[in-house]
């Protein structure tokens, strides 16, 4: 494995496989892009149990969710995994990688949602999606080897969805979670200074006609306390580390006691390099072991 990000990222270079650009091309093009990079960093991923492949319906339509078993016995303890990728793009092949090795590494069950995009569904679609599949696992935990509540683990785009997920979820009086995992959580909404991606996704994610600052999107707007105990990750070279400094400091400011880890010298996304990277293996090893405390402290 590569010791830092700059060694993994001249050796995929060489593949020359890019990312889609929603921005230059259709949609469409652009996803099937996209994906077939992702599937340029997946490695050999670590043995587990069984995946079960399902489709839970929903309010809008069937939601497809992919639960990961590791080796063990049953019941299991269990992750709900979001995805990132701008809200536009992946599915429950492009974080393989990640949702293989989290499962292996924590002992449990995880459960990945392949939640509708943007910007063909827009807020809150997505968070009502995860609620929807909570609700569903949370009824047929026997049939699933399913123990107790889960934690839910987002990354980047996936994170602020998991975040408005756990504040809607207190909002409506319901103790259904028992941690959240988030790494480089885009918290903070629209910024006019940001790249014009950045913009974009926020401007596909809120919604056309919508009010871009519309606070029920942005979790950083919205009341951060009495949420369960939060864990947050980000690359030291990331530019979400504001969002995610933010969020630390409003989470300590009504009284929680958060776990922040900064990992030197990662990007933005560098979970997706876990079968190259070792930085990034370690980063979710990190995760992993708090995922297993978390359980422990809450049984």
């Amino acid at each position: 494995m590569f010791k830092t990000f700059k060694e993994a990222q001249a050796f995929h270079k060489n593949l020359g496989i890019d990312p889609g650009d929603p921005l230059s091309m259709p949609i469409e093009q652009a996803r099937e892009k996209q994906n077939i990079y992702f599937d340029s960093l997946r490695g050999v991923l670590p043995s587990i149990s069984k995946i079960v492949d399902l489709d839970v319906q929903g309010k809008e339509g069937p939601i497809a969710i992919r639960l990961t078993y590791p080796l063990g016995a049953a019941p299991f303890n269990y992750v709900i995994f979001i995805r990132g990728a701008g809200w536009w793009a992946g599915g429950l092949d492009s974080h393989a990688q990640t949702t293989t090795s989290l499962a292996d590494l924590s002992s449990c069950v995880v459960c990945a949602i392949d939640y509708y995009k943007t910007p063909e569904y827009c807020y809150p679609t997505q968070v009502n999606q995860i609620i929807e599949v909570l609700s569903f696992l949370r009824a047929h935990q026997a049939q699933f080897e399913l123990l107790g509540n889960p934690i839910l683990f987002g990354e980047s785009a996936g994170s602020t969805i998991a975040l408005s997920v756990a504040q809607k979820l207190r909002d409506m009086k319901e103790d259904a979670l028992n941690g959240l995992v988030l790494f480089y959580c885009n918290a903070d909404g629209f910024k006019p200074t940001a790249r014009k991606y950045s913009q974009w996704v926020w401007e596909q994610y809120v919604g056309k006609g919508r009010p871009l600052s519309d606070n029920g999107a942005v979790p950083l707007h919205e009341d951060l306390s009495n949420l369960p105990p939060v864990f947050l990750a980000v690359g030291e070279d990331d530019p979400l580390m504001g969002d995610t400094q933010k969020l630390f400091n409003q989470l300590i400011s009504v009284g929680a006691n958060p776990e922040l880890h900064v990992f030197a010298q990662l990007p933005h996304g560098f979970l997706m390099w876990t079968a190259t990277l070792e930085p990034a293996l370690k980063a979710l090893e990190k995760s992993a072991h708090s995922i297993k405390n978390c359980f422990k402290e809450r049984a």
